[in-house]
């Protein structure tokens, strides 16, 4: 059939099925599935199939520690905070041991979390129930030694291409070389288009690192929390920023720094800057620009969230919230919603809900 339907006949009935019916057209031909594979295609028909579309979707994953039972699902940012789609995991096995890394245009990255030195990680359409496990990466134990590593991800609208991003820092080659005050740090890429890891360490920065922290995906880049030290041993935590490629920073008045695959620094409030870089996290704030949390989950003292009201501008830091103590915890934030407020992980008995 798709010998005598042109490609946008094709994607306009793709666009009019239902999640399954797509998952059924990827087996069809090698044509077929390259045009569902698109990721304009996937962020498109997330967005046709979803009932309001003036409504964006959080993805939840509930853990129970009664049942060891995990459950995925996507919840609508209304009001009422209405559950759109239970989902099935896309393991049969090992399920608790997986965190969700980040998501853009439909599509959410995996990463294996039980072990310190796991290099697994899976790329998950949740609507038409595929994911993709990606390679092994270049920078592993068995190559490296002993290792601590920022992951995140994100889509390069100038390659139309998904990537996955690792920071790692070389905790035993740093030990063998202690007379080198330098960090050892190694970047690498993985592209979905190329199915394969890139190393770009050429371009690395001399920043701590906090394993497993937070990332928010932002104007094409993808930022983490992460320290700053000087010779003379004083230190400041700062929002690093890996750009992945946007083809419209021009546009949006973004710096010359965020053309493609560029680190670039934000300063962060003092508040911030001089705290302990383990109780701090990024989120993306509204479209365009990010928030940031810390939240003192050792001695339960008050914990603040912070808003860049402009993208790249320090002055515009603002704090909008102070939150303590509740039920026994501290509560966790998990990302701001559409009208700004702020979306929180409590615990309840047995439960975790996030």
């Amino acid at each position: 059939m798709s010998d005598y339907l042109p490609q946008e006949v094709l994607l306009d009935i793709f666009h009019r099925l239902p999640n399954q019916s797509i998952g059924r057209c990827m087996c069809v031909c090698k044509y077929w599935l390259s045009l569902v594979k698109n990721p304009f295609f996937v962020s498109s028909h997330l967005h046709q199939t979803i009932p309001s579309k003036n409504d964006s979707l959080f993805l939840l994953k509930l853990c129970s520690k009664q049942t060891l039972k995990v459950q995925y699902s996507l919840h609508f940012d209304n009001q009422e905070f209405s559950e759109y789609k239970r989902l099935g995991v896309p393991f049969k096995h090992d399920n608790r041991s997986f965190s969700v890394v980040g998501s853009s245009n439909g599509l959410v990255c995996l990463m294996h979390n039980l072990y310190t030195y796991n290099y697994t990680f899976v790329l998950w359409n949740p609507l038409i129930r595929k994911s993709l496990a990606l390679p092994k990466p270049n920078v592993t134990f068995e190559s490296h030694g002993a290792f601590e590593a920022l992951v995140g991800c994100g889509f390069d609208s100038c390659s139309k291409d998904y990537k996955v991003l690792r920071v790692v820092r070389l905790l035993e080659y740093e030990k063998e070389n202690e007379e080198d005050e330098e960090l050892a740090i190694e970047v690498e890429i993985f592209s979905l288009n190329r199915n394969s890891w890139r190393n770009i360490t050429d371009i690395a920065p001399q920043y701590d690192i906090v394993e497993r922290g937070s990332q928010a995906f932002v104007n094409g880049t993808v930022h983490w929390i992460a320290t700053k030290r000087s010779r003379t041993g004083e230190s400041n935590n700062l929002v690093l920023g890996l750009d992945l490629g946007h083809e419209n920073f021009h546009e949006l008045m973004l710096p010359e720094s965020l053309a493609n695959e560029n680190f670039h620094e934000l300063m962060l409030p003092e508040s911030l800057a001089n705290e302990n870089p383990m109780f701090c996290t990024v989120f993306k704030y509204m479209d365009s620009t990010i928030g940031g949390v810390m939240r003192n989950y050792v001695n339960f003292s008050d914990s603040d969230i912070w808003v860049m009201k402009k993208y790249g501008v320090t002055e515009s830091w603002t704090k909008i919230l102070t939150f303590g103590r509740y039920e026994g915890g501290v509560p966790r934030a998990l990302g701001f919603r559409r009208n700004g407020d702020v979306l929180f992980e409590l615990f309840h008995g047995g439960d975790n809900f996030s």
